[in-house]
């Protein structure tokens, strides 16, 4: 077993192998995370709070308090709330920039409330409340003075606080393609850019249901990898029959560890997802999201965590491998040792029942010699060449596990090799002396029956005689020749 041992060694450096492949996968897995939760249903569905997925001219991406909805703003919504909203979109549109953005607003106050009024001025102040969120706030201006007054009071600066966004006020909706290109303004604020609330919505809770499965299986991956770890330092037995029984418990374990991992199904997840980003008409929401800047967004993120996920499945599957590649290794070699037992066993029965009882008997004819040849090969040859088929692939394929250069590496290895080699021997030089007296026989009958042909049949004769008769030699010649058949 020397060179099984040695193929067994080195498990402190496959641990090394194994942290680091777990460290790289969950590192990189955690870099598409967002870090805050998801808004609450009844924030997403107001539609009092937008992020549409547009820019204004100086890229900052667009936060719109619509005007048909603003009403929902201090009724169903707190301001709290708007501010975790814009928080979470403005995280989850840095985390594919360069740098960090801001946001600009969008506010068609013309109809508003006071209550309504107040509520947005004070939600803007409260987003700068511990760093600068907000770039530019556009405001359609209020119709009625007395909320167009508290507006610009709130808006200004005070001894408690001082804004540093810029302000812009517009008289008309008219005014706003000044400061945003229309093709990122919804139409009732003058654009043409095509935005259904119901589907953004469904998209994005689409979205962070992946997200969130792709984070819980983060989460457990380094358990999974702690425990191929700790199964990979299990000793391991010695009999065939309990290698058996610990590879089979132990694949049963991993099968379960990887089910409860996850990640086999979040691949499934990941693929359907991607496969609706290629083609958006097979599903309504994804359909009316295509060509957004946050759809191209999604559809780039999907390919880099498919591509994360894929390494994570190859990572684990490498370190299921690595961990019980002793075991394997051993119980191959213990499945090679009974096989060549019984192939053993069945080249010894054959030499004692067959091959040392039979007498080689020389055949006085050739049909007796070809039965034979025919009987030998039946019920000797064709069950012994097997045999040493057999042999031959349990030396090969121990020679292949345990990388010996094409030489066996056991002890069993090397009897069955002579032992083979021992009957080829003996039942060759059997068939050949079986052959050569067929051989003789089929080649003396053929000479003995040209024999007869030429010189029992006086064609011989004939040929001298009419060849040495009298009268002219070349008409006798011309005579002869036209009776003598080609053959002859």
């Amino acid at each position: 077993m020397d060179t099984l041992r040695e193929n067994c060694c080195g498990n402190a450096r496959e641990d090394f192998k194994m942290s680091r492949h777990a460290t790289d996968v969950q590192e990189s897995a955690e870099e598409g995370a967002p870090s805050p939760p998801l808004p609450a249903d009844h924030v997403f569905n107001s539609g009092a709070v937008l992020f549409p997925g547009a820019f204004d001219q100086h890229g900052c991406p667009l936060i719109v308090f619509p005007m048909d909805t603003q009403v929902k703003l201090s009724s169903e919504l707190s301001k709290a709330e708007v501010v975790d909203f814009i928080n979470y979109f403005l995280c989850l549109h840095n985390k594919k920039q360069e740098k960090d953005s801001l946001v600009s607003v969008v506010a068609d106050l013309r109809q508003a409330s006071l209550a309504t009024t107040r509520f947005i001025a004070e939600t803007l102040l409260l987003l700068e409340l511990h760093k600068r969120t907000v770039y530019s706030v556009y405001i359609i201006q209020p119709k009625k003075k007395d909320v167009l007054k508290l507006l610009l009071k709130l808006l200004s600066p005070s001894k408690t606080y001082t804004t540093s966004f810029k302000k812009v006020l517009l008289k008309e909706i008219s005014e706003l393609s000044n400061y945003i290109d229309r093709s990122q303004l919804t139409a009732p604020l003058g654009g043409y850019l095509i935005y259904c609330h119901k589907s953004w919505v469904a998209f994005i809770k689409k979205i962070d249901a992946f997200v969130q499965e792709f984070l819980s299986v983060v989460q457990r991956l380094p358990s999974c990898i702690s425990t191929l770890q700790a199964l990979s330092r299990l000793p391991l037995p010695s009999t065939y029959s309990e290698l058996q029984h610990f590879c089979s418990t132990n694949e049963a374990k991993f099968q379960q560890l990887r089910r409860e991992l996850g990640l086999d199904e979040l691949l499934t997840h990941c693929e359907g997802v991607l496969e609706k980003l290629r083609y958006p008409e097979k599903e309504p929401c994804y359909q009316a999201m295509a060509g957004t800047a946050l759809f191209t967004h999604t559809a780039f993120d999907m390919l880099q965590n498919h591509s994360r996920i894929t390494a994570a499945v190859e990572k684990v599957e490498l370190l299921w491998q690595q961990a019980f590649s002793n075991a394997r290794l051993q119980l191959q070699v213990c499945q090679l040792r009974e096989d060549s037992l019984q192939v053993t066993e069945q080249i010894r029965t054959l030499f004692e029942e067959k091959l040392q009882p039979y007498k080689i008997e020389i055949a006085p004819d050739a049909t007796k010699a070809a039965m034979l040849v025919s009987e030998f090969e039946a019920s000797i040859h064709t069950p012994a060449m097997a045999l040493v088929r057999c042999a031959e692939d349990v030396i090969h394929t121990l020679s292949e596990v345990l990388l010996c250069d094409g030489q066996p590496g056991e002890r069993w290895a090397l009897d069955l090799e002579r032992l083979k080699e021992k009957l080829h021997s003996a039942v060759l030089f059997i068939l050949q002396t079986l052959r050569a007296v067929s051989s003789y026989h089929h080649y003396y009958s053929k000479a003995s029956s040209w024999y007869r042909l030429v010189l029992c049949e006086n064609f011989l004769q004939e040929l001298l005689s009419g060849l040495n008769g009298g009268g002219d030699p070349t008409q006798r010649q011309k005579r002869n020749w036209g009776t003598i058949p080609a053959w002859r």
